[in-house]
C-alpha cells in the first residue's frame, strides 16, 4: 500500500495559513498587543513615550512625560482606534498618530531594531515636526 506524502504544495499552503491565523489570534486588543503586554513608543528630543496596554478587551494608554518638570509623570488614559494596519489612533492626552508594521524596519537611537513605526500627528506640550520613532513590546 502506497501512502501520500503530505508535502504537496496544498498542504504546505494550508499549514502557513493555519499558522499566521494562530498568530494573529494572539493579538487580543485591536489585533495589535497581546493580552497582558504593553507597546511602548519612545520618543526622544525631547523624552516621551507612549504606553498602549492589553489588560482585557479593551486597550488602554499611559503618556509618560519626561520633559516637563524635574520627575517624570505618568498620566493614564484611554486609546480609540479608527484604523488597522497602519493603526491610526487618538488617546485622551492627546496623542495621536499611527503605527505601522514595519518587520525588522526600524532602528531605534540605541541601533535596536523593532518591528514596528509610530508616527505622532501630535502630542501634549509638542508642537511639530514630528518624527517617527519605533515601537517596542513588553
Amino acid at each position: 500500500m502506497r501512502t501520500r506524502r503530505a508535502s504537496t504544495p496544498l498542504a504546505i499552503a494550508a499549514l502557513a495559513a493555519a499558522a499566521t491565523q494562530a498568530g494573529a489570534a494572539d493579538f487580543s486588543c485591536n489585533n495589535l498587543v497581546p493580552l497582558g503586554q504593553k507597546m511602548i513608543c519612545s520618543g526622544f528630543e525631547p523624552n516621551w513615550a507612549v504606553e498602549l496596554v492589553c489588560d482585557g478587551p479593551q486597550m488602554t494608554s499611559n503618556f509618560i512625560d519626561a520633559f516637563s518638570g524635574s520627575g517624570i509623570q505618568t498620566t493614564p488614559g484611554s486609546v480609540t482606534f479608527s484604523s488597522e494596519n497602519p493603526w491610526t489612533f487618538e488617546t485622551s492626552h492627546p496623542v495621536t498618530g499611527s503605527i505601522a508594521y514595519t518587520p525588522a524596519g526600524c532602528s531605534d537611537e540605541g541601533d535596536n531594531v523593532h518591528d514596528f513605526t509610530f508616527t505622532p500627528t501630535g502630542a501634549p506640550g509638542l508642537s511639530e515636526p514630528f518624527f517617527p520613532f519605533c515601537c517596542r513590546m513588553e
